[in-house]
């Protein structure tokens, strides 16, 4: 294995696929493994270029003054990966491109989804300096009090539309609506709506998430040439540590502690960054 990089990542829950190509179609979704998914990896074209996302839960050292705990469920749908030359480069090249649809990886410790792929012979050889991945959504459940006439434990199960056009559960959804679903006793008490705001510490470690024209995607800067004498299979393959990534800031309100999650029925305690701590890329 030849270890790329390592780096702080941001509000993201993926994040790091770099590589070139043109456009491979995988599907709207994939196993959690990529199951039949690696079928991309036989092209009848030659050898493929692969990128494979992995999650890690190992011990993390946080420095930025929020409480966080680690998300018992957490998943982001990742849409298409374009690659620049540089910042100014006006023709990027497609890596991987679901349309409408995407691939919902898994950020849960031992996770490991494939989320796109390209035929190795028509990535343009050169070098390439600055990546862009789309996401389309997060899934995520943590733990919270919810304080209503009492200090009431349960659990958050959350989705989020991070870009337009994103079909949640049969029904296509724009930029902002998310679906909250507070869970206790069994019972569920959802609230939904449409303008949910990005985490508002969306840039660690060289990590940015922009948002533009309806699409939120992850742009970070990296070092890739490549080259067609290249004549085997290769997976990038990235790993994101999510060890207490759920980052929030606790508030100083009558019953709320210091480290739970506090909210009411029609507040939440700011949440700073809901994404990966840091990653490791490397070739298999």
């Amino acid at each position: 294995m030849n270890r790329l990089h390592a780096a702080l990542a941001p509000a993201s829950l993926v994040a790091t696929f770099f590589a070139a190509g043109c456009s491979s179609t995988i599907g709207t979704s994939s196993p959690a493994d990529g199951g039949a998914a690696d079928a991309a990896l036989d092209s009848p074209a030659g050898s493929a270029l692969a990128f494979d996302v992995r999650t890690s839960a190992a011990t993390f050292t946080h420095t930025d003054g929020f409480s966080g705990q680690t998300a018992r469920q957490a998943k982001q749908g990742i849409r298409r990966l374009r690659i620049y030359r540089d910042a100014s480069d006006p023709s990027p090249v497609v890596v991987f491109d679901h349309g409408k649809g995407f691939v919902e990886a898994g950020y849960v410790a031992g996770d490991d989804t494939l989320v796109g792929s390209a035929p190795i012979a028509t990535i343009p050889e050169g070098h390439y300096a600055l990546a862009r991945i789309t996401v389309t959504h997060s899934r995520y459940v943590v733990s919270s009090t919810m304080h209503s006439g009492a200090a009431i434990p349960g659990d958050f199960d959350c989705v989020q539309t991070l870009s337009d056009g994103v079909e949640i559960d049969g029904v296509v959804r724009p930029q902002g609506w998310y679906r909250y679903t507070f869970l206790t006793g069994g019972q569920p008490f959802p609230s939904e709506g449409t303008s949910a705001p990005l985490p508002s510490s969306p840039a660690t470690g060289g990590f940015v998430m922009k948002s533009d024209g309806g699409e939120t995607y992850y742009e970070l800067p990296i070092d890739v040439t490549i080259a067609h004498t290249i004549t085997k299979d290769l997976e990038v393959v990235v790993e994101v540590n999510m060890s207490e990534s759920f980052r929030w800031e606790d508030q100083q309100l009558p019953g709320y502690q210091a480290g739970v999650y506090d909210t009411t029925p029609t507040t939440f305690e700011p949440v700073r960054r809901f994404g990966a701590n840091s990653y490791v890329v490397s070739y298999e």
